[in-house]
């Protein structure tokens, strides 16, 4: 096992930077365990002044499952971005080994920093990834992602593409989690999956809503403008899954 302290958090062992609570906030430096040394910077975990609870806050492009004892209460702190909402509600549901901590989310645990540990989920992370890559590609569009999925066939695609990121788990080549792979299983390329299929619907019924309404013909949005999108990031994508290792306090 590697043991790699990262880097970002180590002259923050008495500072509040992050904390809710600058008065009476620590912020907690962390070290990573069996994987490659990383900057958590963005990952911000603090404790009070008796070290009975832990707040915790994700800045970074990452989905975190905070792992603590059974029966620990972890409580939501302050609002959820619109992007999280919609994730929740259309990601495959199945049982995580802890609680989801997303992009931009923070939450209370009443825990000390020493039983708090937080790592990634293969699964719940190639689901964002998907979620993320539907986003991006329609924003480049000019278009806005909670409004298309008011259209049942969205709905259907965004429903369909993340179980084929789910899937994606069972491929032999998903441990190393390439892009290409994953670009592939969601049918981006040939169109051929049910992702692939659904989004082509959704990308006929979103083009003739606009010749009914009148409207210029508007930027395509096919199956072969998300890979295209996805591999223009594919670094950021393949980097998410390289943080296997489990995220602890440095005692």
């Amino acid at each position: 096992m590697i043991t790699s302290t990262t880097t970002g958090c180590d002259d923050e062992t008495t500072q509040a930077t992050g904390c809710p609570d600058a008065a009476t906030g620590r912020r907690v430096p962390l070290s990573m365990t069996g994987g490659p040394p990383r900057d958590l910077s963005q990952l911000v975990m603090c404790t009070n002044g008796l070290g009975t609870s832990v707040f915790l806050s994700n800045g970074t492009k990452f989905v975190w499952v905070i792992q603590t004892p059974e029966n620990v209460g972890i409580d939501p702190h302050g609002g959820v971005p619109t992007d999280v909402q919609l994730f929740r509600f259309w990601k495959a549901k199945r049982t995580l080994p802890g609680t989801p901590l997303e992009p931009g989310t923070a939450v209370t645990v009443s825990s000390s920093p020493a039983q708090v540990t937080l790592q990634i989920d293969a699964v719940l992370q190639r689901q964002w990834a998907t979620f993320d890559l539907l986003g991006k590609t329609v924003s480049a569009a000019g278009e806005n992602l909670p409004d298309l999925i008011k259209n049942d066939k969205y709905k259907k695609a965004v429903t369909s593409c993340l179980e084929a990121g789910t899937r994606i788990v069972g491929y032999g080549a998903a441990a190393r989690y390439d892009t290409q792979t994953w670009i592939e299983s969601l049918g981006l390329v040939s169109g051929g999956t049910i992702c692939g299929i659904d989004l082509q619907a959704a990308e006929n019924e979103r083009q003739l809503n606009a010749l009914r309404e009148g409207r210029r013909p508007l930027p395509e949005l096919t199956p072969s403008a998300f890979a295209q999108k996805a591999r223009s990031i594919s670094s950021e994508l393949d980097d998410a899954l390289k943080a296997v290792g489990r995220i602890l306090a440095k005692g």
